[in-house]
């Protein structure tokens, strides 16, 4: 604990003793304070006039009024200070709300671009898919074009999920010859084109 001070200080034309464990600088402070605030009263005539009591009851009754009002002053400006603070803590709860909220937008965006890539893989797939069946029909339409007796046809297996398969279009007449005649041979395709049967 700091020692009790003990300074000598002028106030009202008089010198005083104030004593306490505050600075020095800090009474000689509160005496020029006391000092300005006597110059004031003095100006107006009811100060000058008034007994030496009433003087003395008068700036104590305006201490009083300037301890208040700066009191109440410091209180605004606390509770202003405490107002400032809560609107700090909320924005850095928004903010921490904010980076958790990205941080699961990243996630989002990793998941779709994932999703994406195989999107992407699938339709690759599926491309060279079309282009093989793509080779396949334009195959078959070119020997169908040639007139050739073992010109094949494409057609897609019931339940096979997509899966196309080949057969002779010779075949594929004999059987319906088979089907019209009941015993008869089947026709071959060039002999069906030449509108001849077999004997």
């Amino acid at each position: 604990m700091a020692d009790k001070k003990v300074v000598k200080v002028l106030i009202a034309g008089k010198v005083m003793t104030m004593s306490g464990y505050e600075s020095e600088e800090y009474m000689q402070k509160v005496a020029a304070y006391i000092n300005s605030k006597i110059e004031e009263y003095e100006k107006t005539n009811a100060f000058r006039h008034a007994s030496s009591d009433i003087r003395h009851r008068m700036l104590e009754l305006n201490f009083a009024d300037s301890y208040f009002k700066e009191k109440e002053h410091a209180e605004d400006l606390e509770q202003r200070l405490k107002d400032k603070i809560d609107e700090l803590d909320e924005m850095k709860h928004n903010y921490v709300n904010s980076q958790v909220l990205v941080e699961d937008q990243k996630k989002d965006v990793g998941s779709l671009e994932s999703k994406l890539h195989e999107s992407e893989k699938t339709i690759t797939e599926l491309k060279t898919r079309l282009m093989e069946r793509d080779k396949t029909i334009a195959q078959l339409e070119a020997e169908l074009k040639e007139g050739h007796g073992n010109v094949r046809s494409i057609k897609r297996e019931e339940g096979s999920g997509g899966v196309y398969t080949q057969q002779s279009l010779e075949d594929m007449f004999g059987e319906e010859a088979k089907k019209e005649n009941g015993t008869e041979a089947p026709l071959s395709y060039q002999e069906r084109r030449n509108g001849k049967r077999r004997r």
